[in-house]
């Protein structure tokens, strides 16, 4: 017997992901966010491997390119990188509520 596994939406999760490029666009400042965001869940103790890659590629992502154009082209490309960047949408919380409050 085989066993198949739910996929989650992924309309949802790519209409937000399309939603957080957008108000990076607006508002590169946000960026901050995902920084502070990377850094506090790289101090959890007990993480997925897969989010700690996640994590130091999109520290690598940010520390290598200050344009947020090709930043926000990398979170949405469909490689290998830009797949785990969209995997785990908590390293882009609050950059939407941010970005409507403003």
């Amino acid at each position: 017997m085989t066993r198949t596994r739910k996929r989650i939406n992924s309309q949802s999760s790519q209409e937000y992901m399309e939603q957080v490029v957008t108000s990076l666009l607006q508002d590169p400042a946000l960026l901050e966010i995902v920084k502070a965001n990377c850094n506090y869940y790289q101090q959890q103790q007990f993480l997925k491997k897969g989010l700690k890659r996640a994590i130091e590629h999109l520290e690598w992502v940010l520390a290598a390119d200050d344009d947020i154009t090709r930043i926000c082209q990398q979170i949405m490309a469909d490689d290998h990188i830009g797949m785990k960047f969209r995997q785990y949408p908590l390293l882009f919380k609050g950059v939407i509520l941010t970005g409507k409050n403003k």
